[in-house]
């Protein structure tokens, strides 16, 4: 399964996409695909790579993630769209 920690997140990066970094290893262990593709689409969307962002966001499918998600606002703004 593919992870946000394939992208080697620094530690702020990871505060800013994921919180306080208070989770644990079984926390994680609980995420499914999609989970990992909202954080990487918004690891990259933080990082201003918004090619990479949008192949990320287009790979959530159309549900709760796209209507009310994290990347609710990005997709709102036509960034998924292109």
């Amino acid at each position: 399964m593919e992870t946000i920690f394939n992208h080697k997140p620094s530690q702020n990066e990871l505060r800013a996409v994921l919180g306080p970094l208070d989770w644990s290893v079984e926390d994680l262990l609980g995420w499914t695909q999609i989970d990992n593709y909202v954080a990487i689409y918004r690891l990259y969307a933080y990082r201003g790579n918004n090619e990479v962002a949008i192949k990320y966001a287009n790979k959530i499918p159309n549900s709760i993630h796209k209507i009310f998600g994290v990347c609710n606002h990005d997709f709102a703004n036509g960034l998924a769209q292109q």
